[in-house]
């Protein structure tokens, strides 16, 4: 298949002139940078959600403004995404809203693809094409409806100035062209209650002498009853499926609240298919599923509206992720399932997402039986993870919490072993698999020797990595220190050893805050510095956390600069002296949409390997480089790419591109390259477990990384191993 090729460029006239002269100019510090281009083609995401994570907020309140001035713009060839002749927004109407532009952006992007275009039947073309025969109004209001949760909606509530003061001939546009459901249809009689203020709700359960005296009874309380009474049978029904009361009820219900309406589920559904496609990178995992694309669409106008620039790049797209409609059908229902079950998980209703479990692994085993999946297990390991197969193994993964947390520990075990029988979907959870089923079978089971066989097994296993590595050995090493299991030291001997090396440990002393509930992180009291006591006198004090307390601490021993940033400070460190890495041409579908900020494949070991030359090449680089040298590649990179949103890289870590090179100063190049190989050829597992704190001396150029541990804390897996790694690459750890 020829791979789709588009550039994410400077050069492309996607942007127009007076957005190219305004884009030439570097950014002053927290600008944004407008990107260069759009390439006009169907996104994929990370597998993980914690892989995309925005890199931006925005309050709703500067989303109003942004609205206010993108309401209306005229309608010119550069004013929003599109390339000549490509995306077009009819010239009838000179001024549109920006969401309902963005819309047909989206619609024309998808659905110009040849692969994306197979996706979808004769059906769901029609109405992509009765939507773009409405009017704009009709256009405008359905895409703001398709923006709100699919539920019923009272007519005389629907306020939309830009459209029209009256809304009625918009509504009635839709309904005959066939987008909008009538109130005749519903059917249920918890609907219509819903859509029911509490003042017409009191008055409607009078009528069947429900509710206390005055306005004393609550609005749940209301619906509640009234669905009691819907519920009871007639003694004058004349079949089981008459209920006289229920229908007087919804007859009532429907009189009080008027003219209703409620999208139509099919087109509804074509569109949020288009919306998947288009947003495939942005996880669902949020309200997004029901949101109508609010996010896709606020992405879109944040870019034209100057606020966001992403970086640039070449899209370049060879794989087909789906296979055909049914393909694309199933992965948008698992994805509901996930969201279902995690909703459920958030909420505590345990029994509810063991239901929701259960229902989605009968499905899975179904899927299994009656479809072919090789074309799913071909693809790379950052596409395979848009596909049925992950998705469900993600909802089985979550079924083991769900199962532990009802304390069924040998059906918990039982799905674990499972997991671990492929290889296919999520290997990257493999680590937390066994770190599970050895706890399961050692604390909960006390089936002792199979727990040292999963703890054999999961050392054993290549894609076992990191912290869950060392988490499975140190089980191991207390199972040896322990009388009771005697009988089983010749296994444990057996076992893989791993060896972790120590680094200085300090005490600081400091005054603990008691804080309400004696809960939570500690608080301590630090006697204030400079103009922080101005006001207080010389004796004034100072609440801090135990990261500013340790600061304090390094600042009286010389060290004038320090940063509490955790992973942050060397991701961001990464992201500048690899940016043209990250971002280089040649790698097939890591960037398949221009709203990305990194490659598909950066958490997943094909990173390295799609670019092993290259990442060499930059450590020797590092490797060899002077003070200068390194000063100079963290300089070009920050004024020509500052603003940009990349998932790397945090622009507010340091407070200058001079304090960044004062750090890589001191950092030297040989511990630049160290980190920098490490992070690349497994970022997965290596982005937690960096030191809390970099403290560094301008004057003596000596640095050290530290990790704080308040009282009673401990370090993890991934903080022993990191600790370890940057004292073998000379650096002083404490």
């Amino acid at each position: 298949m020829e791979p789709d090729t588009l550039q994410h460029s400077e050069e492309s006239p996607l942007v127009s002139d007076e957005c190219r002269s305004e884009f030439t100019n570097a950014p002053r510090r927290g600008q944004v940078q407008k990107p260069s281009c759009r390439a006009r083609t169907s996104p994929v995401s990370q597998c993980q959600r914690s892989h995309v994570d925005a890199p931006f907020e925005v309050s709703k309140s500067k989303l109003e403004d942004v609205e206010r001035d993108q309401i209306t713009p005229p309608d010119k060839s550069g004013d929003h995404l599109q390339e000549p002749s490509k995306v077009s927004v009819e010239s009838g109407s000179s001024r549109r809203p920006y969401y309902l532009q963005n819309f047909l952006i989206i619609l024309e992007a998808v659905l110009e693809n040849k692969d994306d275009m197979m996706l979808f039947n004769e059906d769901d073309l029609s109405s992509v094409h009765g939507f773009k025969q409405l009017s704009v109004p009709g256009q405008m209001l359905y895409v703001r409806l398709f923006q709100r949760k699919l539920k019923w909606l009272q007519v005389s509530k629907l306020d939309y100035s830009e459209i029209g003061s009256d809304l009625r001939p918009v509504v009635q546009e839709l309904v005959c062209g066939g987008f909008l459901q009538t109130e005749s249809e519903i059917k249920d009689v918890q609907e219509v209650l819903d859509l029911l203020p509490a003042p017409e709700l009191r008055s409607l359960a009078k009528t069947f002498h429900l509710g206390g005296p005055g306005n004393s009874t609550q609005k749940q309380q209301l619906v509640e009853g009234l669905l009691r009474l819907a519920k009871q049978r007639s003694l004058f029904a004349l079949a089981p499926a008459q209920n006289g009361t229920g229908a007087v009820i919804l007859k009532r219900a429907k009189q009080l609240a008027g003219s209703c309406v409620r999208l139509s589920r099919g087109p509804r559904a074509v569109f949020s298919r288009v919306l998947l496609l288009f947003s495939l990178t942005d996880t669902l995992e949020e309200e997004e599923m029901a949101a109508g694309g609010q996010g896709q669409l606020y992405t879109i106008l944040l870019v034209n509206s100057g606020r966001l620039a992403f970086p640039a790049y070449t899209v370049q797209r060879s794989a087909q992720v789906f296979r055909d409609r049914d393909d694309l059908i199933r992965y948008e229902a698992a994805m509901r399932t996930l969201q279902e079950v995690i909703t459920a998980m958030q909420a505590g209703s345990w029994e509810d997402a063991l239901v929701l479990y259960s229902t989605a692994k009968a499905t899975w085993q179904d899927l299994k039986q009656t479809c072919d999946w090789s074309c799913h297990e071909a693809l790379p390991v950052f596409l395979r993870c848009f596909t049925v197969g992950w998705t469900y193994t993600r909802v089985l993964s979550r079924g083991v919490e769900i199962l532990q947390r009802l304390r069924r520990y040998e059906d918990a075990v039982e799905e674990l072993r499972s997991l671990l029988s492929q290889t296919v979907f999520c290997p990257d959870s493999r680590g937390r698999w066994w770190d599970r089923l050895a706890l399961n079978l050692h604390q909960h089971l006390k089936q002792y020797e199979q727990a040292i066989c999963a703890i054999r097994d999961g050392l054993m296993d290549p894609l076992v990595r990191t912290g869950h590595r060392l988490s499975l050995h140190q089980r191991a090493a207390r199972m040896k220190e322990s009388v009771s299991f005697k009988k089983y030291r010749l296994l444990l001997r057996n076992l893989p050893s791993l060896h972790v090396q120590d680094v200085t440990h300090v005490t600081i002393r400091g005054q603990l805050f008691p804080h309400e509930g004696g809960m939570g992180k500690s608080v301590f009291l630090r006697p204030a510095t400079g103009d922080e006591g101005s006001e207080e006198g010389d004796n004034a004090m100072v609440i801090c956390s135990v990261e500013e307390l340790a600061l304090a601490h390094y600042r009286k021993l010389g060290f004038d600069q320090g940063i509490h940033g955790e992973g942050s400070t060397f991701s961001t460190l990464f992201g500048l002296l690899m940016w043209d890495i990250i971002f280089m041409e040649g790698v097939y579908d890591v960037f398949r949409t221009p709203y990305q900020t990194c490659p598909l494949d950066f958490h997943t070991d094909s990173f390295y390997g799609n670019r092993q030359e290259a990442i060499e090449a930059r450590a020797e680089l590092l490797r060899e480089a002077s003070t200068e040298t390194l000063q100079e590649l963290l300089a070009e990179v920050w004024n020509s790419q500052e603003g940009r949103v990349c998932a790397l890289v945090n622009w507010e870590r340091f407070s200058s591109l001079q304090q960044a090179q004062s750090l890589v100063a001191c950092l030297g190049g040989h511990f630049l390259s160290g980190v920098v190989i490490r992070m690349a050829k497994d970022y997965r597992h290596s982005r937690g477990g960096l030191p809390d704190l970099v403290v560094w001396s301008t004057s003596t150029n000596s640095y050290k990384l530290v990790e704080v541990k308040g009282p009673n804390d401990r370090l993890s897996q991934k903080q022993q191993l990191w600790l370890e790694e940057l004292q073998k690459l000379g650096a002083d750890v404490e």
